[in-house]
């Protein structure tokens, strides 16, 4: 069986991206448009009421509207560009999915994070929770939304159509990874690049970005605000053990910047992986 047989995400292949000629450049020149128009509500999002000298209490809808607009430009793109249904966001799957995604993003992080405690890497102990709101929004969903539709949607989807799914895959989290240098030591980009392959992974088994969505948001979400890395506004107050390598602690970066990470994610992709094989294991039984 081909290694694309194991996956159920739509490469597409009419349209914009049609087999024939010059598919390669069609290809790279569309990821290119769409991944720039998401960028720009990325950064629209948080930068758009400045920008417009909009009214206080504004941000938050800025925030709210734009990824959901986003989504809705890339699903019509697809339909009327690519020429195709858009599977990716089929709104029928979205509530199971997306919870299930918040489960497995909240169980990876904390996974994480129950390692590092028990090897004394990191104190815990116990936050005032405050402002939820804010980092649900501007901390979790914005990014959740717009970095999957951006890396997974779109950069992935459309190399993975021109160079094979595992091609895409790694080029996507590594591209994932590369996006948060500014903020990410070398080490730390590693185990980004991890969760990138997590949840492209989850993308391609589902077919559907809503599993990858919620993954993600529950991931930043569990870190932010429940576990509070950077601040004492979550439900814990985490910090690392000062005598401890910031490589096993993830230093600033969080939790999630540990080379331990890299542990838990290889274990979560085999768990993902194992999963889809015996599924289909039973199917052939069945039949």
């Amino acid at each position: 069986m081909k290694w694309s047989q194991h996956w159920l995400f739509e490469c597409g292949e009419t349209g914009v991206i049609a087999p024939g000629q010059w598919l390669w450049l069609r290809a790279a020149v569309w990821m290119a448009l769409l991944f720039c128009f998401t960028t720009a509500a990325f950064f629209g999002s948080f930068q758009l009421p400045d920008w417009l000298s909009l009214l206080a209490g504004s941000d938050y809808y800025c925030a709210i509207i734009l990824p959901a607009l986003c989504a809705l430009v890339y699903a019509a793109a697809v339909r009327y560009i690519e020429r195709r249904p858009v599977s990716e966001l089929v709104l029928r799957y979205a509530p199971v999915e997306f919870l299930a995604g918040l489960l497995v993003g909240f169980a990876f992080i904390s996974l994480v994070l129950l390692l590092l405690w028990s090897l004394g890497l990191y104190y815990v102990g116990m936050g005032h929770w405050r402002h939820w709101y804010n980092y649900f929004i501007f901390n979790a969903y914005v990014s959740a939304v717009l970095e999957e539709l951006a890396f997974r949607a779109i950069v992935l989807r459309l190399i993975a159509r021109v160079a094979g799914p595992v091609t895409g895959l790694i080029i996507s989290a590594a591209l994932f990874a590369a996006a948060h240098a500014t903020h990410a030591s070398p080490a730390a980009m590693v185990q980004v690049g991890v969760a990138g392959l997590v949840f492209g992974v989850l993308y391609m088994k589902s077919g559907r970005l809503w599993l990858s969505i919620g993954t993600h948001l529950g991931y930043d979400f569990t870190e932010w605000s429940l576990m509070g890395v950077g601040d004492k506004d979550g439900v814990l107050v985490i910090s690392p053990a000062p005598h401890a390598s910031a490589l096993l602690t993830g230093g600033s970066f969080g939790p999630d910047g540990s080379v331990l990470t890299t542990l838990v994610g290889l274990l979560f992709i085999g768990a993902i992986l194992s999963a889809g094989a015996f599924h289909r294991a039973n199917l052939r039984r069945v039949r």
